[in-house]
């Protein structure tokens, strides 16, 4: 067992599988993941009916939740989710002049950072031309000290330095073939970003799951991921759930993606941080598939209804929804590995 799972162990002492509360039964989690993809798929499929632009909640983590579902043997709508990662390629292709000018996204780094993250769940490669303006982009975008900021704050999905910053760096692990002098350049934006990361103190829930995603997706010590996970265990409240910052309640969006993040690393699933976040989502998913979080962002656009539950605050919402149906499908996947 490698030292990070040790700890995580030491510091939550093990309980009995999930399959003797039947709440986390295999048979209610599926149904739980299968009412939450046909959400997902409904929710992403109305999108382009609405807004031409791409959005993370719309694009991104609808195909997180359906990609992880069909891994565990839930017949996902293959139509929408091939529909939804075209949607995002020719969003992107038809910027490329713009990108390799650093302009033309709105949320800029984080924008294009999702994207990246979609074309690796759909295991799409994008052409060299693509991945070299977006890559071209985000260097541009950079800030001296090697942050990307976000263009807009719109808690808690869009408000996170360490966020922006995980996420462009998966842009630059996409770069495909850069002419000499922008590799250069992109390799010295890579290690002033992760120097960057290195010191961040990681105060928002958002902060610490991108931080630890990002010593996943890009290697990390041991060491960093156990500090990383220590506090992660210790920010759980008392219902199973996280919350985004100081004292707000637990919900969905904090909690989905922290369990996931969690999961992503190979935290076991038997360890009682783990249990409980997996039940705190049972618990809390409505009987329409979604899980509802109270938008707290100021718009800063027109609202429009894409025809998911709880109004205004649909997206946040669709977002939580995305990353729950995620960690809950990996759950499964982890605790019942064998089983068809």
């Amino acid at each position: 067992m490698s030292r990070v799972l040790s700890i995580i162990v030491v510091l939550t002492a093990s309980v009995a599988f999930a399959d003797e509360d039947a709440s986390l039964s295999r048979e209610k989690l599926t149904d739980s993941v299968t009412r939450s993809v046909r959400l997902l798929e409904k929710a992403a499929k109305n999108y382009p009916e609405h807004r031409d632009c791409f959005a993370c909640h719309h694009q991104t983590l609808p195909l997180l939740g359906m990609s992880e579902a069909k891994r565990i043997g839930i017949a996902i709508d293959e139509t929408v989710f091939d529909a939804t990662l075209e949607f995002t390629r020719k969003h992107f292709a038809d910027r490329t002049a713009a990108m390799r000018e650093g302009r033309g996204i709105g949320g800029a780094a984080l924008t294009v950072g999702y994207a990246a993250w979609t074309f690796d769940i759909a295991k799409h490669s994008p052409s060299d031309e693509l991945r070299q303006a977006m890559a071209m982009f985000v260097v541009q975008r950079q800030e001296r000290d090697g942050r990307w900021k976000p263009s807009a704050i719109r808690p808690p999905a869009e408000q996170s330095q360490v966020s922006n910053t995980v996420l462009a760096l998966r842009v630059l692990q996409q770069t495909g073939s850069l002419d000499g002098e922008w590799s250069v350049t992109a390799s010295a934006a890579d290690r002033r970003a992760r120097e960057w990361l290195a010191q961040q103190p990681c105060e928002l829930q958002e902060d610490l799951v991108f931080r630890l995603l990002g010593l996943q997706w890009f290697g990390g010590s041991a060491e960093e991921r156990s500090h990383i996970v220590g506090r992660i265990v210790k920010r759980q409240r008392e219902d199973g759930g996280w919350n985004a910052e100081g004292v707000l309640d637990s919900e969905a969006y904090s909690t989905g993606q922290t369990l996931f993040a969690l999961l992503d690393i190979g935290t076991p699933a038997d360890a009682p941080v783990v249990r409980r976040a997996a039940e705190y989502l049972a618990k809390t998913q409505h009987a329409d598939g979604s899980w509802f979080v109270a938008t707290r962002a100021k718009p800063v656009q027109v609202f429009f209804d894409n025809g998911d539950p709880h109004g205004k605050s649909q997206f946040i919402s669709i977002a939580a929804t995305g990353f729950s149906t995620a960690a809950l499908a990996r759950y499964v996947a982890t605790v019942f590995p064998k089983q068809p």
